[in-house]
């Protein structure tokens, strides 16, 4: 039985997940040498971000933009032969039909709408955040969804090592480079905007955490770039 190369996969079909599109940031080889064991179990997984980001990431410019392809969810679809994937994106990739993937619009900012795609889903075994790279978006929806992850399944944030100007207009909060950093040495998450209860529970119900690092770019040295956390 033929096993797909992730990265090449992800190179062919032109994610930034591989290691020759875009920013080439290599994390396939991480996802595959994780994902393996449970590659042909059947599960559902999500992904949030589903295209390139706009420049801009102005919100009323994201909702209208042009989508021209889901090249991410193409490759999960190929390497996970029976896996449920969810694609979420706050523009509109509703037009894109493929089997076994459904598409859900949600504002990564909305805290009631992550409850609702939460409360709409069975339990996970993967998600992966690829969305707008703001620390305050990142940090809502691990708080959000990570209860929906299944015992022993993953939360992936992607590219934790990006700022952009959207943050300007977000409720102010600590970068998430330094939140996981801080919950690696104390096991604490220091995110302000969350309440004490939702914080202890998010903290609680990690077992392992993840953390890919490299120094591509040069002068900025080993930089995170990518965390992931295992449910117990």
């Amino acid at each position: 039985m033929s096993v797909p190369n992730l990265t090449k996969r992800a190179n062919a079909l032109g994610t930034d997940k591989g290691d020759e599109v875009g920013h080439a940031h290599g994390y396939t080889s991480f996802y595959s040498f994780l994902f393996e064991e449970f590659r042909h179990e059947p599960f559902t997984m999500v992904e949030i971000g589903l295209q390139h980001g706009h420049g801009s990431l102005d919100p009323d410019l994201l909702l209208t933009r042009k989508v021209y392809d889901i090249p991410s969810i193409k490759m999960w679809l190929e390497f996970f032969p029976k896996a449920e994937v969810v694609g979420c994106d706050i523009s509109d990739f509703s037009a894109f039909k493929l089997d076994r993937f459904r598409f859900e619009r949600v504002d990564m900012g909305d805290a009631r709408a992550l409850e609702r795609l939460a409360s709409s889903l069975p339990p996970v075994r993967i998600i992966i955040e690829d969305a707008s790279h703001a620390a305050y978006h990142q940090q809502l929806a691990l708080a959000k969804l990570f209860p929906i992850i299944e015992p022993g399944g993953f939360y992936f944030i992607e590219d934790v090592h990006t700022t952009h100007a959207i943050a300007a207009r977000l409720p102010s909060c600590n970068p998430t480079e330094a939140v996981v950093e801080k919950f690696a040495q104390t096991r604490q998450f220091d995110i302000p905007f969350l309440s004490g209860i939702e914080r202890r529970s998010l903290e609680t119900s990690i077992r392992r955490m993840f953390i890919h690092r490299n120094d591509k770019g040069g002068v900025n040295g080993w930089k995170m770039k990518m965390v992931g956390f295992e449910k117990y």
